[in-house]
């Protein structure tokens, strides 16, 4: 359904240092990267998530979040243990959450420029 996603940060370099480390574990890599933009993609083979320099009071959307899958539980630990350790605020921390589906492991995170990310090991449905 989707072909790309992208969010908007206020330093460009900033934001690789945290998502280089946060979709290591995920297995995302630099697809390609400017001065204008930085693109992240399975194994850094192909551009499905940009990220952009803005400027602003507000850079996260209200209310939106992206999801991304792991592989493992193991998986999500470490992109959330990575991402704390570089800024990120804890929402919900990783480990099973029954309460939002019988099987669901996961965490959520705001980025430090408050985008609103959330990991899942396997399928939240």
């Amino acid at each position: 359904m989707f072909d790309h996603l992208s969010l908007g940060v206020r330093d460009l370099a900033a934001a690789r240092a945290f998502y280089d480390a946060f979709f290591a574990p995920l297995g995302a890599a630099v697809a390609s990267a400017s001065a204008k933009e930085l693109a992240y993609g399975p194994g850094g083979q192909a551009g499905l998530f940009y990220l952009y320099p803005v400027s602003g009071e507000q850079v996260a959307g209200l209310g939106a979040h992206l999801a991304f899958t792991a592989d493992s539980r193991v998986a999500v630990d470490e992109a959330y243990r990575q991402a704390i350790a570089r800024g990120a605020t804890a929402i919900r921390a990783a480990g099973p959450h029954p309460d939002i589906a019988p099987g669901y492991y996961g965490c959520v995170i705001l980025d430090p420029d408050g985008n609103k990310l959330e990991i899942v090991a396997g399928a939240m449905h």
